[in-house]
C-alpha cells in the first residue's frame, strides 16, 4: 500500500489518481478528501503524531507531498510553515521508521537552486535561501539525509520544477493568465517578461513520482521539469494563438523576481527513463480546456 500526504492537493490529487489508475492501493494522507472514492482516506495533521502514526500503518512508501506549498502563506504565516514542513516531516519519518516503511519519496522544488543562472542539475550547490518556503523546503531535505545517517531510512528527493494545469491554485502565474484571458481581461507582465521557468505539466510530474517508485532512486536527488525554458511573453503569446491578441499591461519589475534558470532533467531520463510527454504548447491547451469545461 501506497501512501500519500498531501494526497487532495494540487500536485497529490494527480498522483493518487496515476497510482490508483495503475493498479496501486492508495492512502491519502490529508486534511481534506480526496477527489476520488476509491482510495483510503485517513484525515489528518501532519502534526499530530497520533494521526500519522496510525497512516503509516501497513505502507510501503510514502509520497511525502503535504505541506504548506503557496510562498504568500509561508510569508505571511512563517511558524506555520515551518512547523508542517519540517516538524511534519520529522513526525512523518517517525512514523516510517517505526512501521518499517521501505522508503519516503519526498517533494521538493527547484526554488531550493536560488538564483542561479544557466542551467541547474542535482549537483548545484544551494545558495543560502531568500525565502521562508524555501527554507523549509531544504529543511526537509537535510532531514531526509539526517534521517537516513542516524536511522536508515531510504528516501528519494524529487525537486520539481514549476507544475501546471487542472486543479492548480487560483494565485498561480498561468491561472491568473488563463482566467484573465478567458474573460477577455487584459494581462499584466511586471518587468519585461522574460523571466521564466521550466513549467511542466501536472499529470507528467505525476508520471514522473510513480517513475519514482524504482529502486534505482533510492538514495537520489532527482530533478522535475519541463523540457522548455518558457517566459512569461511565451505564454502571453501562446495565449494570443488561442484566444486572439490579448491586451497586455507592462508593470515595473516586483523586487525580488528571479529571471530563472533551465532545470535539467538528464538525471530523471537516465534513472527513471522519464520525460515528460506534453509539450508547453499542448499542456498548456488541456489546461485551458480544463477551464473552459469549469465555467
Amino acid at each position: 500500500m501506497i501512501l500519500v500526504t498531501g494526497g487532495s492537493g494540487f500536485i497529490g490529487s494527480h498522483v493518487v489518481d496515476k497510482l490508483a489508475n495503475m493498479g496501486y492501493v492508495v492512502r491519502v494522507f490529508d486534511i481534506e478528501k480526496p477527489h476520488r472514492e476509491d482510495v483510503e482516506w485517513f484525515k489528518g495533521d501532519l502534526l499530530n503524531n497520533d494521526d500519522i502514526m496510525r497512516a503509516c500503518r501497513d505502507i510501503e512508501f510514502i509520497f511525502h507531498i503535504g505541506a504548506v506549498a503557496d510562498v504568500n502563506v509561508a510569508l505571511s504565516c512563517p511558524e506555520l510553515c515551518l512547523r508542517v514542513n519540517e516538524v511534519g516531516t520529522i513526525n512523518l519519518l517517525r512514523a516510517a521508521g517505526e512501521k518499517e516503511v521501505q522508503r519516503v519519496i519526498l517533494a521538493s522544488t527547484t526554488w531550493v537552486y536560488g538564483r542561479a543562472e544557466g542551467t541547474v542539475t542535482e549537483e548545484t550547490p544551494l545558495p543560502p535561501p531568500e525565502h521562508i518556503y524555501t527554507k523549509t523546503k531544504i529543511g526537509q531535505e537535510h532531514l531526509l539525509f539526517s534521517w537516513n545517517k542516524h536511522y536508515g531510512l531510504p528516501y528519494t528527493i524529487l525537486r520539481y520544477d514549476i507544475p501546471y494545469g487542472p486543479r492548480m491554485r487560483k494565485n498561480m502565474a498561468i491561472s491568473i493568465f488563463a482566467e484573465n484571458a478567458t474573460r477577455k481581461r487584459p494581462i499584466t507582465i511586471f518587468g519585461d517578461g522574460d523571466q521564466g521557468r521550466c513549467f511542466i505539466y501536472v499529470e507528467d510530474l505525476a508520471e514522473g513520482n510513480v517513475a519514482a517508485l524504482n529502486p534505482t532512486a533510492a538514495g537520489e536527488i532527482i530533478n522535475l521539469a519541463g523540457k522548455e525554458f518558457v517566459t512569461m511573453k511565451d505564454i502571453v503569446t501562446e495565449m494570443d494563438s488561442i484566444f486572439g491578441k490579448l491586451e497586455v499591461i507592462h508593470k515595473p519589475a516586483r523586487p525580488g523576481d528571479h529571471r530563472g534558470s533551465r532545470t535539467s532533467i538528464e538525471k530523471a531520463k537516465r534513472i527513471l527513463k522519464w520525460e515528460p510527454k506534453e509539450s508547453f504548447r499542448s499542456g498548456l491547451k488541456r489546461y485551458l480546456e480544463y477551464i473552459k469545461g469549469m465555467h
